[in-house]
């Protein structure tokens, strides 16, 4: 194997005093400052950018080529179309559970569970946008039930446990009254079923999750109460309520009211949160009065704050809204009216007078506290508010849908006193209905008609993926079997395999060639996604039935296949439509492409039916986006865990870096989802190829009409570029956010784990900062990767097996600090705003810093031997490289 070569793209290599030493000669002085005084760049690690004017900035764009020039080929010059697209509303651009579910499972150790506010961080993005209708407008929406025809009239037995209830609620103090629970449990039972019990769950988690939740009152199918005591609940050492057995939750307050009555989301009469007022609020900049310390009270304040706790909500609000992107010194573009205040104090005794009005002197301060408030966790809130009850529930129905059976919507029953109120939750959205007053005749009426209508749905109607046989569904003589909790073994890999299902040994049958029907049983669920609002993808083993196979003639028999699950949009393209197309290019010297693509077998699409909830919400809202459940099959591929050494990761990385270019140039396919979880590995001829998978959020370069509503702010959270976490930042989404992503799915798996397997285990210590980006929101990360890419002397804490990615991620992070600095030379010099046709700065390439290129000449090389360069154009700009190095 050949020595490699490092084609410098940026500083040569050099210590940390020779490069910092070299950039303060090279920093030019501030336009108004006294003879010999330079321009610092902030503390923070965020790049200043020279003032316009400056008369070294024509030098600094001709040597960093901000000019384009004949030179530069198509392999240096991507370019993204801009896109027309209409202003759409915010969560449905987000998808916020396909941003972190990928990654969720992974970041926690075997044998842990998240805590519930921790996992319920992420239902904040979903919950402000709920909508609210009208009861009987739900009842129709949701259950397809017309209250005003329904013919159900109570029985003078349902008034006198409605009447009993209320007697009880009354002179409860809260629900831990041990007459509240028998007493709705006594009402909801007296409404007929004949296949639904209600049974109390309260003080035992229900298992099968990453979280340990308890539900107040279940509702599951008799024949899994058998005996058990519903008020006693139905648990014992042999068996356990899993989160696939419930049909539906009951949450149960004492709360006279108060916790039910507040209506938020969209729709809504409140905010959801002091969050939700300061984000609104993000794009007129930060208020004079908001900012921090005089510069010659920082020392002080400094010593008063070590160590100390958080004094007031109030405080960490205002140090959170200054720190999350707000504050227009942290985002990339300068606002309307900064550059007075964003000035640098001439002298020092300006930098003590012009206190708040400071921003970057602000900044800084800030920065020293969010340093120790970024420790603590972020706040959800409070369960006995209004808001964090509505966050409890959500809590629930994302592990309805995430760790039971495969399911598109659920509907719960949220009850607090007299009061009461059902939540739909489904792919799209979150809808309450108003409330029920069970004072008035009219609404006890209702909310029987509902709790009967809903105990007599098909399983199909309550969300169940339709033509799924799942065995303690269909055999009630396996269904107390199904109840018991697996035997846990240890294990290194991620959380998820830790998690029974009771998928496994189910059927499933779904559309196949000619008008005929394909069966597979199911097996081990490899992955889950985490979350509500989102596609929702799982996948699974699967083994062909052989129900309509000829005998002996079974073409999947000997496949290791899997079965992906999930709900897009109905209108954005199948991720089949790409992977054909690359497989019609990847011919003759193309071919070796088709080893770092996934192998798609067959793909189907199920749509919701009409008169379902999708189809009556959609109809409903105008922004409510219309989903479809979609299948495929395909090979089964092997994690990044499967891995044995550092130079096979490395390798696996310089083949996703050289696909996705190759699909970004010849069939013009964006990927725009790259995760830990998207990048897999295929073993085939005895040699190991990384395979870029999960193409479901990919898009035509070309094509420039309106998008689906994922159109631009599209991830994995942890993973997805800085820009995309501002609020400011509208898209749309370059090939550059990809190879940013990539650098930080390396930067996260170097840093958190001791081996490709294995996660790392440490205490919480301040390099140990990447812990929490799986777990944070988008305030949160975008500052800390805008730190990230813009910080001097930057050095990742690297753990032992994987110190040979410190020299990669050093260099790419250089790449991006350099692209996004002479980005800013460019927007002062020529703002986009007002001269958008002078704009010279590459964005695609920031400048030529971030191209195909400049990575590949970092990464081409692991530990100072060569990779293998797979495709013959590559291989050839490698060789034209050496000799111009040469010569």
């Amino acid at each position: 194997m050949s020595k490699g070569f490092y084609i410098p793209n940026s500083l040569p290599n050099m210590s940390k005093a020779t490069r910092r030493s070299e950039r303060k000669a090279k920093l030019p002085a501030a336009p108004n400052a006294p003879s010999g005084q330079t321009s610092r760049k902030p503390k923070s690690g965020h790049a200043e950018a020279p003032q316009e004017g400056h008369p070294s900035l024509q030098t600094e764009k001709a040597k960093h080529g901000l000019h384009a020039t004949p030179e530069q080929t198509a392999l240096e010059r991507p370019n993204t179309p801009e896109r027309q697209h209409k202003q759409i509303t915010k969560h449905l651009e987000d998808t916020p559970h396909s941003h972190s579910s990928s990654s969720f499972t992974v970041a926690l150790p075997p044998g842990q569970k998240y805590a519930v506010d921790q996992a319920n961080r992420y239902l904040h993005a979903d919950l402000i946008f709920t909508r609210i209708l009208p009861v009987k407008e739900f009842t129709k929406h949701t259950l397809n039930l017309d209250v005003d025809k329904d013919a159900y009239i109570m029985s003078t037995k349902v008034e006198e446990i409605f009447d009993t209830y209320l007697r009880v609620v009354k002179d409860a103090k809260n629900e831990l009254d041990p007459k509240v629970y028998p007493a709705l449990i006594d009402l909801l039972n007296v409404i007929p079923s004949d296949h639904t019990m209600f049974y109390k769950q309260d003080h035992v988690q229900v298992g099968g999750s990453l979280v340990g939740q308890i539900p107040d009152i279940g509702v599951i199918l008799k024949e899994l109460a058998g005996d058990g005591d519903v008020y006693e609940g139905l648990h014992d050492k042999k068996k356990k309520i899993l989160w696939g057995h419930l049909l539906t939750i009951v949450e149960d307050k004492v709360g006279k009211g108060k916790l039910i009555t507040p209506e938020f989301g969209k729709d809504g009469n409140q905010k959801w949160s002091k969050d939700d007022e300061d984000s609104e609020g993000e794009e007129e900049g930060p208020k004079e009065d908001e900012g921090g310390p005089k510069e010659d009270e920082g020392s002080k304040e400094d010593e008063d704050f070590e160590g100390s706790k958080v004094r007031s909500d109030a405080a960490y609000d205002l140090l959170r809204q200054r720190m999350s992107g707000q504050n227009q010194d942290w985002e990339d573009e300068p606002a309307e009216g900064a550059l007075e205040t964003n000035r640098t104090p001439n002298t020092s005794q300006d930098q003590a007078t012009m206190g708040v009005s400071n921003s970057r002197t602000s900044a800084n301060y800030l920065y020293k506290k969010m340093r120790h408030y970024n420790k603590l966790p972020q706040r959800v809130p409070d369960r006995l508010t209004a808001q964090g009850v509505r966050m409890q529930v959500a809590g629930y129905a994302r592990d309805m849908v995430s760790y039971g059976l495969p399911r598109s919507h659920v509907l719960l029953f949220l009850v607090d006193s007299h009061l009461a109120r059902a939540i739909y939750y489904d792919r799209s959205a979150i809808v309450e209905s108003k409330l029920l007053n069970f004072n008035h005749q009219e609404d006890r009426l209702i909310f029987a008609k509902m709790i009967k209508r809903l105990c007599a749905l098909p399983l199909e109607d309550l969300g169940f993926v339709p033509n799924l046989e799942a065995d303690f569904i269909k055999n009630p003589a396996s269904l107390l079997e199904a109840m018991k909790p697996p035997e846990q073994k240890t294990t290194t890999g991620p959380p998820s395999s830790e998690i029974f299902d009771l998928c496994q040994g189910s059927f499933f049958t779904f559309p196949y060639k000619n008008d005929q029907t394909r069966t597979v049983r199911l097996r081990r669920v490899i992955f889950r996604s985490n979350g509500i609002i989102g596609r929702g993808t799982m996948v699974i083993r699967v083994e062909c039935a052989c129900r309509n196979c000829p005998s002996k003639q079974c073409d999947w028999k000997k496949k290791k296949l899997v079965l992906k699950m999930s709900f897009p949009s109905k209108t954005r393209v199948s991720e089949r439509t790409f992977m054909d197309r690359s497989k019609e290019l990847a011919q003759g010297e193309h071919a070796w492409v088709s080893n770092h693509l996934p192998d798609l077998i067959w793909s189907f699409d199920i749509p919701f039916r009409d008169g379902s909830p999708q189809d009556n919400l959609g109809k409903t809202f105008k922004d409510y986006e219309m989903r479809v459940m979609r299948g495929v099959i395909l090979e089964e591929l092997k994690p990044l865990s499967s891995l044995k050494t550092a130079r096979e990761c490395a390798q696996v990385f310089y083949d996703i870096i050289q696909c996705h270019h190759w699909v970004w140039k010849y069939p013009r396919i964006l990927h725009r989802d790259i995760s830990q979880g998207n990048i897999m590995v295929r073993e085939k001829n005895g040699k190991k190829y990384g395979v870029l998978n999960d193409w479901d959020l990919a898009i035509w370069l070309d094509d420039k009409r309106d998008g689906p509503t994922s159109q631009f702010r599209t991830g994995t959270k942890p993973y997805m570029a800085h820009e995309q976490h501002s609020s400011k930042w509208k898209g749309p989404h370059r090939y550059r956010h990809d190879l940013e992503s990539i650098f930080y799915v390396m930067l996260l798996l170097v840093c958190l784990y001791s081996g490709p397997d294995e996660k790392l285990r440490r205490p919480r210590t301040e390099d140990d900062q990447y812990e929490e980006w799986h777990q944070s929101d988008d305030r949160f990360l975008y500052d800390k990767k805008h730190r990230t890419v813009r910080a001097d002397d930057w050095e990742p804490p690297v753990t032992t097996f994987f110190f040979g990615f410190l020299l990669w991620l050093s260099r790419l992070q250089r790449s991006m600090r350099r692209g996004f600095y002479e980005r800013g030379d460019a927007m002062q010099l020529v703002p986009k705003a007002l001269h958008p046709e002078m704009n010279f700065f590459d964005e695609d390439t920031l400048g030529g810093h971030l191209s195909y290129e400049s990575i590949v000449s970092i990464v081409h090389v692991f530990e100072e031997e060569e990779l293998e360069t797979r495709g013959r154009e590559w291989q050839l700009h490698l060789d034209n490289l050496r000799q111009n190095q040469i010569g």
